[in-house]
């Protein structure tokens, strides 16, 4: 009778695996972020990681007194740095 209550289509190892590697990607990415300065990290917090309301390069020039060219180059380095820090 056990038999036919298992799920034979998931795996519980692979679901916990999934887990860990979930929390170890965001604590990687916790950390890297701690290394960028505060508006580099609103400005990827507010581009890629707010899932409700994502703002867009002009917004985010008018809450800093930029240009979106230059919002767009602050982001782009700070991907860069998001991304070296993580694969380091």
């Amino acid at each position: 009778p056990v038999l036919y209550l298992q799920d034979k289509s998931s795996n519980f190892a692979d679901g916990i695996e999934d887990d860990n590697w979930e929390e170890q990607a965001a604590n990687r990415l916790t950390d890297a972020m701690q290394g960028l300065d505060e508006r580099s990290q609103d400005i990827i917090r507010a581009r890629w990681l707010d899932e409700d309301n994502k703002s867009t390069l002009q917004e985010l020039a008018d809450r800093y007194g930029v240009s979106a060219e230059r919002v767009r180059q602050l982001e782009k380095n700070a991907m860069k740095k998001l991304r070296a820090a993580i694969e380091a």
